[in-house]
């Protein structure tokens, strides 16, 4: 059976009732109910993209522009957006910002080529988001397979022990049982048809917890 179009909303009879579907399951988000006074607020997003060779083509703008719609909305729920691509390294392209501003310029010049290197890009996110007063969220989109799965499931682990949610999206000879391993939850990890990759990135920001109040003394 072939995994339904990337990510799709559906609103009930109130504002309220929303559900998200991604891939072949729906994520019903009401129990994090949006909050609009985001002065007390502070959340961080890294974009974490496959890069590697198998990328080349119309696969990697894609990739460019669902990250440029992705962090367009994100802004508006009072995210910063940070980037990192990953091939046969992880290279940090990008601080979270707030504005597209120098990411649009950083993203305009990623170029694919190597090898799957997920766990290194999961372990800079990481070191990144090492922060304990943020809501913090790592995106992870992929075309293939981890060069090591079990060092890619450590660094996630690690990084949802420290309280960093994961969303994992993927395409081609991606797996989705290893996608929906990766993720915090199941649910948040989901494989799509190469035609709607772009839209199932940007939408995965519709998935961002609202960020959580930041009590100071």
């Amino acid at each position: 059976m072939e995994p339904k179009r990337g990510i799709e909303l559906t609103t009930g009879q109130k504002p309220s009732q929303v559900s998200i579907t991604i891939g072949s399951a729906t994520v019903n988000p009401e129990s994090h109910p949006a909050n609009t006074d985001l002065r007390s607020q502070k959340a961080h997003v890294y974009l974490v993209m496959d890069t590697s060779g198998s990328m080349k083509g119309s696969k990697l703008e894609q990739v460019k522009k669902g990250i440029l719609d992705f962090a367009s909305d994100a802004f508006t729920k009072g995210y910063s957006v940070g980037l990192i691509a990953f091939n046969s390294t992880a290279e940090h392209l990008s601080l979270p910002a707030s504005s597209l501003g120098g990411l649009q310029k950083r993203v305009s010049d990623m170029n694919a080529g190597g090898s799957t290197n997920m766990a290194e890009a999961i372990k800079m996110a990481h070191y990144h988001l090492d922060k304990t007063d943020t809501t913090r969220v790592m995106v992870i989109a992929t075309d293939g397979k981890a060069d090591s799965k079990r060092k890619t499931l450590k660094e996630a682990e690690k990084a949802k022990a420290d309280g960093i949610d994961i969303i994992t999206i993927g395409t081609d000879d991606a797996e989705q049982d290893f996608l929906k391993k990766l993720a915090t939850r199941e649910e948040l990890g989901c494989k799509v048809k190469p035609e709607v990759f772009s839209r199932a990135i940007s939408d995965a920001s519709k998935l961002l917890p609202p960020p959580r109040a930041i009590t100071r003394l």
